[in-house]
């Protein structure tokens, strides 16, 4: 029986006086039991250094805190000299070496010389220096600021100069890459905690010594460590289907994968799970675990433009669907499918039950950025399966609403002002001018997708280029010739 530790214990970032970082608690430990490489992402002041000085304190190791930036690697290693003999190499080493560390990190790893970079690669992924085993080091962690865009000067925000992109490779060494909160995404208590120096921050009243005096953290990781191969092995089979099927979606949503990434997220799973369970008990959900450790084990978040959180989820959820199902189940075939609404229509050909249609018909609906698109679809659907399918209300009510803008007959008249609305009223008018066909469904179906969006819509979005993907998806859902 695991006992929740959280019911005797704030958590992790929290006992070591850094807020707003407690969602991170589960994949910390986890990088802590497994002693893998972790790179932290953010912007100046948030508390980077401070937590990896204090874990290190917490777990009472031996740390040495470089800036990558600044470092020449004798600055590591020593000073190499002929021993006495003249036939090995002996190190002339200094109080920051790295020899006896427990614990390194290197910070501005984004801001290193390249010819630096490559010389941490076998520490950071072997424990390695020059070939020679470094048997007291534990923990190789690592921060950077986001790198900054090419086209910087093009952009509005905040950046970086001088953050640089990490080697792919050398990137694809950590296993854990979190992009650490900025004050935006912290909550106002966290906000408050920060700010008043009365209720106990790191900035006041937190007495680093106190907390850390035999604090918790040791137990934690090795409780954790401890529970890892038997959940690994409890996992093996279905882990290994997830991981096959996210890592396909990932590539085909282009984020493609190593096959040392696949390993690393495989073991991520079981350590971020493993860690919640000790954290906040035996019962916790597998699938809040597997996508957090999805979400903080990609290398592109080190990257100038991070993976969408939308993209990533939407891998997790479909690959979570495939995988918890039968193998003869023949949802595994619809999920496969990469386009939304072609599950849809597959799930139709296979004649998947109208429950499952109905998610998948939300699940599209929910997946569009774009609210012409959404319109189109929903017409689309709502034609071609509102005799043929009893979807649940849940699929009804949003097809109706959205549809209504193409199908509820309505008088439109328009006058708009000089500017662009005119510019885009004039070409919709033009359009509709050279229109040989008015009395068809498919023409009437067009003509009112393309008026309804007016003004809304078309000041939003090309109105010739959304017409051009309707009519596609009336053709998809097999309505070339739609029926009155």
């Amino acid at each position: 029986m695991v006992e929740p530790l959280v019911q005797t214990h704030p958590g992790i970032v929290r006992s070591l006086g850094v807020q707003g970082w407690q969602h991170l608690d589960p994949v910390i430990l986890a990088a802590l039991a497994t002693r893998s490489p972790l790179l932290l992402v953010g912007r100046h002041g948030t508390a980077k250094s401070l937590l990896v000085e204090r874990i290190s304190a917490a777990l009472g190791l031996s740390w040495r805190h470089y800036n990558a930036s600044l470092i020449n690697y004798d600055d590591l290693i020593g000073i190499p000299l002929p021993d006495e003999s003249g036939e090995t190499l002996r190190f002339v080493t200094t109080p920051g070496s790295i020899w006896d560390a427990e614990f390194v990190f290197f910070d501005e790893i984004s801001r290193c010389r390249s010819d630096l970079q490559n010389k941490l690669f076998p520490i950071i992924h072997e424990r390695r220096v020059s070939g020679i085993r470094l048997e007291k080091l534990q923990h190789r962690w690592a921060a950077m600021n986001p790198p900054s865009p090419d086209d910087v000067e093009d952009q509005a925000g905040q950046y970086y100069l001088g953050s640089e992109p990490l080697d792919p490779a050398l990137a694809d060494r950590f296993p854990f890459i979190i992009q650490v909160p900025t004050w935006s995404e912290l909550s106002e208590e966290d906000r408050r905690q920060i700010i008043n120096w009365k209720e106990g921050d790191q900035f006041s009243d937190f007495d680093p010594a106190q907390a850390l005096e035999n604090h918790p953290l040791s137990d934690y990781v090795a409780r954790c460590r401890e529970y890892i191969p038997a959940l690994e092995e409890q996992m093996a089979g279905w882990l290994a289907d997830y991981v096959l099927y996210v890592i396909d979606l990932l590539e085909k949503a282009r984020l493609p994968q190593s096959p040392r990434r696949a390993r690393m997220l495989a073991r991520n799973i079981v350590a971020v799970h493993a860690a919640r369970m000790i954290l906040e008990g035996e019962e916790t959900d597998l699938d809040t675990s597997v996508e957090s450790a999805l979400t903080y084990s990609l290398p592109e978040n080190a990257s100038e433009v991070p993976p969408s959180p939308a993209n990533i989820v939407a891998a997790h959820k479909q690959a979570w669907e495939i995988s918890v199902l039968d193998e003869d189940d023949d949802m595994r075939q619809v999920f496969m499918a990469p386009d939304p609404a072609q599950r849809v229509l597959l799930a139709d050909q296979l004649d998947i039950d109208d429950a499952r249609i109905s998610r998948l018909i939300t699940q599209l609906l929910g997946s569009q950025t774009s609210e012409a698109r959404r319109v189109g679809l929903a017409a689309a659907i709502f034609l071609a399966y509102r005799e043929k399918r009893d979807l649940t209300s849940a699929a009804w009510e949003p097809l109706a609403q959205l549809a209504s803008r193409v199908l509820e007959p309505r008088v439109m008249s328009a006058a708009p002002q000089p500017g662009a609305a005119q510019t885009i009223w004039q070409s919709i008018t033009n359009w509709l001018a050279k229109s040989t066909d008015r009395t068809s469904l498919r023409a009437r179906l067009e003509h009112n997708y393309v008026l309804g969006g007016f003004p809304d819509l078309w000041t939003k979005e090309n109105w010739e280029t959304a017409l051009k993907q309707f009519q596609a998806d009336l053709d998809r859902f097999d309505l070339k010739e739609a029926a009155e």
